[in-house]
Order: structure tokens, then sequence, then C-alpha cells
């Protein structure tokens, strides 16, 4: 039993470390510009937060309440959505890294921005062709 116990807490331990050392390098590696748009811009619709949140509910629920992405949010600030999409595509589930199709984790994040209070627009959140580069993460602006 305690060497079951020693193996999760080194996969544990390794999976963290592969977080960190991809958001250290997407940190070093990505400046966002005056004209970049946020997540203030209604970056993805309601029709793809609704599918996000039964996909949250499904891998994400049972390690991240959903008050979890708020001080998540806060310290990327400033930093690209892409960023933030990396992290969460090759470290999550903490079960199954990688696991989830692209669309599903762009999906997630779009349901992450409607549980951070982000206004939604008409249109999906996009992953392709560098799309989340494009958006910054930045403070909630309140209307």
């Amino acid at each position: 039993m305690t060497e079951l116990v020693a193996r999760t807490h080194v996969k544990i331990l390794m999976q963290f470390a592969r977080l960190i050392f991809v958001a250290t390098c997407l940190l070093a590696c990505t400046a966002t510009s005056a004209d970049t748009r946020t997540v203030n811009d209604a970056v993805y619709s309601k029709a793809q937060a609704k599918v996000g949140e039964k996909l949250y509910a499904d891998h994400c629920l049972l390690c991240h309440d959903k008050k979890y992405f708020r001080p998540v949010l806060k310290r990327w600030e400033g930093q690209s959505l892409s960023i933030l999409f990396t992290v969460m595509s090759t470290s999550m589930p903490e079960s199954n890294p990688g696991f989830l199709r692209e669309k599903e984790y762009v999906d997630i994040l779009a349901y992450i921005l409607s549980l951070s209070r982000y206004a939604p627009g008409d249109i999906e959140l996009d992953y392709q062709n560098g799309a989340l580069d494009e958006i910054a993460v930045a403070a909630r602006q309140r209307k």
C-alpha cells in the first residue's frame, strides 16, 4: 500500500512540475499589446459555455469547485488566453492529462469565463490558428 501511495505522490509531483514548466515557458514567450482583445470582449457564446458546463462537471469539478478560477484568472491578467488553454490541455484532467479534445478544452474554458462572470457574445471561443493568442486575460469590467 505504501508503494502505491508513493507512486501516486510522484505522479502528482510530476504533473505539477510539467504544469509549472509549461506555464513558465509560455509566460516568457508571450506578451500582449495594447490593441489585443481581452476576455471582456464577449469572446465566447452562451451555448458554448453550456457545453463546457457539462464537460466541467464530468472532468473538472471533482478537483476544482466553481469558485476555483476567480483567483486563478486574476493571476493570469495580462497574459494570453492561449497560455491558460495550453496549461489546461496538457495537464488536465489530473488523472489523464490531454485526454479531452481541444474543442472540449476550449468549451470548458468558455464555461470558466462564464463562471467568472465575463459576458458572452454571439461567436464561440476559437482555439484554432492562434486565435487564443489574440485574447488577453483581464480583470472583469463591470457594466
